[in-house]
């Protein structure tokens, strides 16, 4: 029991002391393996996968761990950065278990947050100018008052361009009041909350997909036998 509990390799240790929290970023999962496989033909067969451009590979304590450094988009693993894989005897036959980090997923979900954001420093900006406004035409009122309560003259035509039958000038007593003129300077929180809802789906799209892409390759790697001919 001893000496197969050693020839186990542990699990890698939680970055956060929050429960749960590194789920929002990382994978793990397992996935069958052919029991007569041992995990160096088992590494094998999952080095062509992962070795492309940018990455490096290792096995350390009986696991395969890779990091990517700047993966191409042709990367079927651009999404997970880094993880670690490692094989484990499950009762007669045995499972390949990963835990895989996605910055793509972190950002997705921290995304959300920035455009909410945005969105309400737009309706926090809305109210601002909305106050300073009101505050401006109180400040005005009173000076206005007297100005409205005066009948001001209506400045007459010239003789020669009535005769000629040019319009006759507004009364200021009938001009529009600004508060009739189109408002300027608003700033409308949707774009932040499209962008929010639209990284929000994104987000709860990859979660489910990217764990499920990577299991069914990591299937297909492992039931491909090594080509002798590849180096």
């Amino acid at each position: 029991m001893a000496a197969a509990a050693a020839s186990r390799p542990a699990r890698p240790a939680r970055g956060f002391a929050i429960p749960y929290v590194d789920l929002i970023w990382r994978v793990r999962g397992e996935v069958p393996v052919d029991p007569t496989l041992s995990p160096e033909e088992a590494f094998a067969r999952l080095e062509p996968l992962l070795h492309t451009p940018g990455t490096t590979l290792g096995v350390e304590g009986g696991a395969l761990t890779y990091a990517k450094h700047n993966p191409a988009a042709q990367d079927k693993f651009a999404t997970f950065t880094r993880g670690r894989l490692w094989i484990e005897r499950a009762g007669a036959g045995a499972v390949l278990r990963f835990d895989l980090f996605s910055h793509a997923l972190l950002l997705c979900f921290l995304a959300p947050l920035l455009f909410l954001g945005f969105a309400q420093l737009a309706v926090t900006l809305n109210a601002y100018e909305a106050a300073a406004a009101k505050a401006e035409e109180a400040a005005q009122k009173g000076k206005k008052k007297d100005d409205e309560d005066k009948p001001k003259a209506v400045k007459k035509l010239n003789p020669v361009d009535e005769f000629l039958g040019a319009p006759a000038p507004e009364d200021p007593s009938k001009k529009k009041d600004k508060k009739e003129e189109e408002e300027e300077g608003r700033h409308s929180p949707e774009p932040g909350y499209a962008l929010a809802g639209l990284f929000f789906a994104l987000y709860l799209l990859g979660r489910w997909l990217e764990p499920w892409l990577a299991r069914r390759r990591f299937r297909a790697a492992l039931a491909s036998p090594v080509d002798p001919s590849a180096s």
